[in-house]
């Protein structure tokens, strides 16, 4: 990746960090603090942001790559085995649910997973990739400073949650960030890594009963970091060496 790369790239997620902070400190100002806000800010960010990529970035966000359903399924295989966990654990807690409260859940949920993937996933690996030679060093550094900048983005956390919770966030996003990419990167398409980001925020925010993170214990830690190492696994297998022809679109 060369430098003319690294600094539009940045340059763009610099741009997003101080659109986050306008926002935030406005919605202080104005004593307003329902989770429901991530609705219309993302909506909005998600807007803005292909309103500007069409006028000035112009970058395509999905490619078409011959893919088979095997292969497809193959790709994403980790993602699948946990969209079954999320799915087992929705329904645990779908008996005490009201019908309001899945109904903001699915609202908060896809507005994060759709401007997330489109902004991080999309825009920011494109950028990359736009300037940079179609080879896997290209891919891998494509995917980690997209990641590290995905992680990053949940320090404006430590504004409503504890450092150590941010913290877990930050590293959490940063490892499914990598596996999220490399399935972009291989499947052309942002379908599969919304999909995936939907259902994760979705049976988290159901857990939890609010956007925000509790303090974790050491053993949510170590079970967090666990399933932190399996993703960024997942995604090295995705883009290693052997695979160059199908990552190139």
């Amino acid at each position: 990746m060369n430098l003319r790369a690294m600094k539009t790239t940045v340059g763009i997620w610099l741009c997003l960090i101080g659109v986050f902070a306008i926002i935030h400190f406005a919605y202080l100002f104005a004593g307003i603090e329902s989770d429901n806000r991530v609705i219309v800010d993302d909506a909005l960010l998600t807007l803005l942001v292909l309103l500007l990529n069409k006028k000035y970035l112009q970058l395509k966000l999905h490619h078409q790559i011959d893919l088979s359903l095997n292969e497809l399924l193959r790709i994403n295989s980790l993602p699948i085995f946990f969209y079954c966990v999320y799915i087992a654990s929705w329904f645990v807690n779908l008996q005490n649910l009201s019908l309001m409260r899945i109904a903001d859940t699915i609202l908060l949920a896809l507005a994060a997973a759709v401007f997330e993937e489109t902004f991080f996933r999309g825009i920011l690996m494109n950028n990359i990739l736009q300037h940079s030679p179609r080879n896997p060093n290209s891919y891998l550094s494509a995917i980690l400073v997209s990641s590290v900048l995905f992680g990053l983005t949940h320090m404006i956390n430590l504004f409503g949650q504890s450092f150590s919770a941010t913290l877990l966030q930050v590293i959490n996003a940063f490892a499914i960030g990598v596996m999220l990419a490399a399935i972009y990167l291989r499947t052309g398409s942002l379908k599969w890594t919304i999909l995936y980001h939907f259902m994760l925020d979705f049976t988290g925010i159901l857990a939890s009963g609010t956007v925000i993170i509790a303090t974790p214990t050491l053993q949510k830690w170590v079970a967090v970091l666990v399933v932190d190492l399996l993703y960024i696994s997942a995604g090295m297998i995705l883009i290693r060496k052997s695979q160059e022809k199908k990552l190139e679109f």
